[in-house]
């Protein structure tokens, strides 16, 4: 349809304009070539030379008036087209960026898809930077699997220490791939299940439990710095004074030393059994503490002999001293 009318004025303004006897004067051009793509700039200027033209040769005659009339509008149609035309170049052109745009970005989608990493405790995916790689050189973990893992080998002695293949994944790797208070806990974990099984210390509180390290241990007595109780290393109960009844290689050593008359240190930090081979009752313990060999007292707080002539000379078969007993810490 505007093909056509296109046409049918092209032909009313040519009637018009050989009917006038000015029509040698009006510039004419082959309209033809206006819609030609490549020719978008020149026809622009034929255009506006055109009108220039028209302009010069206008007339008070009616007829040539009303077929440069006609003319102009055919000049304005082919202007709104040409205008089209370019909009339709420059819209075709900036689909093409576009396109290629995309195409690129899809590219990088691909390639970026192909760089990612799978976890082996989620099968999630993620890239080199967002996870973890095991030692073991196969498998990958996220941060999140990963803290997981670290989490359940707290509570779970089973997984301790964490592995992949058998191979075991260090702290000081993934230290900064942790939260602290997550390694902290750890750490704390860590030296409980160091520790032998049969040498744990837990606090003998109820609702407490807590193990007790070793640092925390002091002459078979453990203090829980969590409540503050004292246990017993050795029955695993409230701690008391003296020997502890459970103690079995403690009560063989002191029936041995009852029979063989040895004597044993008072002092609560060292309570160490010593023998005397020769020489004066006054025994010196390597603790510093001094005591005497036949009641165990304190030196010079008895009135044990100081001599024993039988322990003057050295040998085997000293007869034991009628007085002679063996220190007993007081207990609970």
């Amino acid at each position: 349809m505007w093909t056509r009318y296109k046409m049918s004025t092209r032909a009313l303004v040519d009637e018009r304009i050989l009917s006038s006897p000015y029509h040698s004067l009006i510039p004419r051009t082959n309209m033809n070539s206006f819609y030609q793509p490549e020719n978008v700039g020149l026809t622009g200027l034929i255009i506006r030379l055109q009108r220039e033209d028209i302009g010069e040769v206008a007339r008070d005659d009616e007829a040539l008036s009303f077929a440069l009339e006609l003319q102009l509008q055919e000049l304005s149609i082919v202007e709104t087209d040409i205008a089209d035309h370019q909009f339709a170049n420059k819209w075709l052109w900036q689909l093409d960026c576009d396109y290629k745009l995309a195409l690129a970005l899809s590219n990088l989608h691909h390639e970026a898809d192909a760089a990612l990493l799978t976890c082996t405790g989620c099968d999630s995916r993620f890239t080199r930077h967002q996870s973890f790689k095991a030692p073991c050189d196969r498998h990958f973990f996220c941060f999140e699997c990963l803290a997981n893992f670290f989490e359940y080998t707290i509570g779970d002695e089973s997984l301790y220490p964490p592995k992949c293949c058998d191979i075991q994944i260090s702290l000081d790797n993934v230290r900064k791939l942790l939260d602290d208070k997550l390694v902290a806990r750890y750490e704390k974990k860590k030296i409980e299940y160091d520790t032998e099984p049969t040498k744990r210390t837990y606090c003998h509180g109820l609702k407490c439990n807590t193990f007790i390290p070793e640092s925390s241990i002091e002459n078979d007595v453990a203090t829980c710095s969590d409540c503050g109780k004292r246990t017993c290393t050795i029955c695993k109960e409230k701690a008391h004074r003296g020997d502890c009844p459970k103690d079995e290689d403690t009560q063989s050593l002191l029936d041995m030393a009852e029979k063989e008359g040895w004597q044993r240190c008072y002092n609560t930090k060292c309570h160490r059994v010593v023998a005397l081979t020769i020489g004066c009752n006054h025994i010196t313990c390597r603790c510093g503490a001094q005591f005497c060999y036949i009641c165990g007292a304190r030196w010079k707080t008895c009135l044990c002999p100081h001599m024993n002539e039988a322990y003057l000379l050295a040998g085997n078969d000293r007869p034991r001293h009628a007085e002679h007993r063996l220190f007993q810490p007081p207990r609970d």
